[in-house]
């Protein structure tokens, strides 16, 4: 996977962030957390590389959000595996 699928997803996830309407301050804070670092990731893919920190976070939030957001479920995973494919 590339930087344009990186891309990709996190144009999805802020898609998706917009219409969830999530009430949990706590899960908005911490997706847009995540949303800022990949968003870091696609602008400065030489000079910002936390893809060990990214992927924990997202695996994390993942779990949290696969319940009652299942489509952010969905992008969180396919954003996972994908920082996992960078680091290798």
């Amino acid at each position: 996977m590339s930087n344009q699928d990186l891309h990709d997803f996190l144009t999805q996830l802020k898609e998706q962030r917009k219409g969830t309407g999530m009430v949990d301050t706590e899960y908005q804070n911490r997706l847009d957390e995540i949303v800022e670092s990949l968003e870091q990731q696609v602008l400065y893919p030489d000079t910002f590389d936390q893809y060990s920190a990214l992927a924990e976070q997202v695996s994390g939030l993942m779990v949290d959000f696969e319940a009652e957001h299942p489509v952010i479920g969905s992008l969180l995973d396919g954003i996972h595996r994908l920082l996992n494919n960078f680091r290798t």
